[in-house]
């Protein structure tokens, strides 16, 4: 009895995964999609929750995990791809298209999906945790509602990456090709000794494309702080900009639902890194951000969002890289 019912599970699988396939593919207009990205363990996937509360959308899951997504890789991405935002990169912006349309769909990338959701879905929300440093080009290639950059404290990414066995805890990340312009950051990499000081290296460079970005800014940053201590402003600061009629209710309640992958990582709230790193540990982390001028986090759970969002900030960045 046991088998036929797993046998019944199966086959009923793969059939509403024929069915998502065949009611997204080609469906969508790529300059309608919604983009949602952050570093990995920042929070997206509960903001993705939050954002399925627009009527009749549905979440397209990581199409960018070269691992999952073999198509990806053969259009030239990797795990953390970056283009100058005003590089004509015909080969990526057509892969792209074809995932803002519905037309790269697999179990990976459809498995938040419902097969009733696909059939009834008219909105597109697409979940990114590889297009951070993509951001700037993203939004030079394509004409979309601003996408949103979501930020979390760095201390608590990488509290949350220990804990998960990060294999990036090993080396220091590589010099990204715009880091030529900036000798004073390329010495930072060189400096670095230890496992957090990796990982905090990592978290800078997936932050730095955007955040050296001048403003006005086509895409809307929040952080995950934020969106847990002040959620009705924050949601609604996104969804004001894309003039769509949200139930507050309904978010707010989605909100509080646990997203799929914090148990895996046991971090939760904004203060759980106070207990998961050391104090050496923190003041390693805090030190290599600030090393590339991302000075807007350090020993409180929250950001200082004057300097966040100051338009200076762009500028202060730079001059910082720039000094030899």
């Amino acid at each position: 009895m046991l088998m036929v019912k797993e046998k019944i599970r199966h086959f009923k699988e793969q059939a509403d995964s024929k069915i998502i396939r065949y009611c997204l593919n080609g469906r969508f207009f790529a300059d309608n999609a919604i983009i949602l990205t952050s570093s990995p363990r920042s929070g997206s996937t509960l903001l993705g929750q939050i954002l399925s509360a627009i009527p009749q959308s549905c979440i397209l899951f990581e199409p960018l995990h070269i691992g999952e997504v073999p198509e990806a890789a053969k259009a030239g991405f990797d795990w953390r791809t970056y283009v100058n935002p005003d590089t004509e990169w015909l080969e990526g912006a057509a892969f792209l298209k074809k995932i803002f349309e519905g037309r790269v769909v697999n179990d990976w990338i459809s498995h938040e999906i419902t097969a009733r959701q696909a059939l009834n879905s008219k909105q597109l929300i697409v979940k990114f945790v590889r297009a951070n440093r993509l951001l700037p080009w993203l939004c030079k290639a394509f004409d979309i509602p601003a996408p949103v950059f979501l930020m979390r404290h760095p201390c608590a990414v990488i509290a949350s990456q220990v804990k998960y066995g990060w294999h990036n805890a090993q080396y220091a990340p590589e010099s990204p090709a715009y880091f030529n312009e900036y000798p004073a950051f390329q010495d930072v990499l060189k400096r670095l000794d230890c496992d957090v000081e990796y990982l905090a290296a990592l978290w800078a460079l997936d932050q730095l494309p955007a955040l050296m970005q001048p403003t006005p800014l086509p895409w809307t940053l929040i952080t995950y702080e934020e969106l847990v201590l002040h959620p009705q402003v924050t949601i609604q600061k996104l969804f004001q900009r894309w003039n769509i009629d949200l139930d507050m209710d309904l978010a707010l309640k989605k909100l509080q639902v646990p997203s799929s992958v914090v148990n895996r990582a046991g971090i939760s709230g904004i203060s759980g890194w106070k207990k998961q790193l050391t104090d050496e540990q923190v003041s390693r982390i805090l030190k290599t951000i600030h090393a590339f001028g991302l000075t807007f986090y350090g020993y409180h759970e929250e950001a200082d969002y004057d300097c966040l969002y100051s338009p200076q900030l762009c500028t202060d960045i730079k001059s910082l890289g720039e000094a030899s």
